[in-house]
């Protein structure tokens, strides 16, 4: 006979069974190459992340150069670097684990939304992006973002933190700063980061400007001393956007965000 007692037993039972089985199937999800994936839809989320975001001034008149048409730099002049980490997979919707450097021009009149602020952050367009995982390269050059192979590491020891872009073996970027070990300062928003797709419409090959209205929720540590030193050849494009003078601002952060789709806002054909 069935007593109540033993029917709670007895569905504990099958839905650990259960979970512990999903887990397992599902948990394998995460280790798929990028051949054997379905292609990622959007949006996809990104949970406790670590890295060091800084604004640097560079050569204006480069900086110009990197925009398509539609595009205007911030009269600020500055580059935005973001080196961080997802170690592990299950920080993600569909990721995976991977680790991403990425640098952006700052733009003229696209400011995002800060929420509780009467302004947000100058817009960003990326200009070059590094991203360890090919899943991610693969669903971020579909959306007009110019993924190449890199791996980036974060470490703090004593209070000095250390952030290292290394492209096929080589230190490219490698940025420092003295940070604490208290997590506040929380806030949200929206940031608006900008890309390029290149297309096809009736036939014809088109360009178009695309943004990416990104949320988020950050906290950060006191962040001190930041230096940010390029270490690729001076005949690197890359090295046309180096600093000009140590960063105007850096941050140790660690939040969470979302990878939206894309949203086209310009376009132009061949003529």
């Amino acid at each position: 006979m069935i007593t109540l007692k033993n029917w709670k037993s007895y569905v504990c039972a099958v839905f650990i069974g259960l979970f512990v089985f999903m887990n397992m199937f599902f948990g394998g999800a995460n280790n798929l190459n990028a051949q054997d994936a379905k292609p990622l839809p959007g949006p996809q989320l990104v949970t406790d992340a670590w890295g060091f975001i800084a604004a640097y001034k560079a050569d204006p008149e480069a900086l110009k150069a990197l925009l398509p048409p539609g595009l205007e730099p911030n009269p600020e002049g500055q580059v935005v670097i973001n080196m961080y980490t997802v170690p592990d997979p299950n920080q993600t919707s569909g990721f995976g684990a991977y680790t991403l450097t990425y640098l952006t021009v700052e733009l003229k009149d696209q400011d995002s939304y800060v929420m509780g602020q009467p302004t947000g952050y100058p817009g960003r367009y990326f200009v070059y992006y590094f991203n360890s995982s090919s899943i991610m390269r693969e669903f971020t050059k579909q959306v007009g973002i110019p993924a190449q192979e890199g791996q980036t590491t974060t470490t703090v020891e004593n209070g000095k933190l250390k952030a290292v872009l290394t492209v096929d073996g080589k230190p490219f970027i490698e940025s420092t700063a003295d940070v604490g070990d208290t997590l506040g300062g929380f806030g949200g928003g929206h940031f608006n980061y900008f890309g390029l797709i290149e297309t096809e419409k009736d036939g014809k090959k088109i360009n178009q400007v695309v943004k990416y209205p990104i949320p988020y929720v950050t906290g950060s540590v006191e962040t001190k001393n930041a230096k940010i030193n390029f270490k690729i050849p001076e005949d690197h494009p890359l090295s046309k956007i180096k600093p000009m003078a140590d960063p105007t601002w850096a941050v140790w952060w660690n939040g969470s965000f979302v990878y939206p789709q894309h949203q086209v806002i310009h376009e132009w054909g061949p003529e």
